[in-house]
């Protein structure tokens, strides 16, 4: 259940709001959560293009030396990619992401 049953009004410019909306989706935060954490001073992150880039590399690294690999060497890299996937959607999530769910992905 929801705590969250006030509501506040806040005027804004036509131009003010879609760099608040466009600063909310690089934060991958619907607007209320990016501005419910800039107005609690909370930090807000960016998905680090080149963080899921590497991850992305490493998948298909992965497909292609998946023929020649133990199954020692393909556990170990799936595993440091669901690390390192989960480092950033922690860090980008802090406990408030966009749906308002504040579930852990688990493992």
């Amino acid at each position: 259940m929801r705590n969250r049953t006030i509501g506040i009004n806040v005027r804004v410019s036509e131009n003010e709001k879609k760099k608040l909306q466009r600063n909310a989706k690089k934060s991958n935060l619907n607007l209320s959560s990016y501005l419910r954490k800039s107005g609690l001073q909370k930090e807000i992150y960016s998905i680090p293009d080149e963080e899921l880039r590497k991850i992305y590399n490493g998948i298909v690294e992965l497909k292609n030396e998946f023929p020649y690999m133990s199954d020692e060497e393909i556990k170990e890299k799936i595993t440091k990619m669901q690390s390192d996937f989960l480092d950033i959607y922690n860090y980008k999530n802090d406990g408030d992401d966009v749906s308002g769910n504040n579930e852990n992905m688990g493992n």
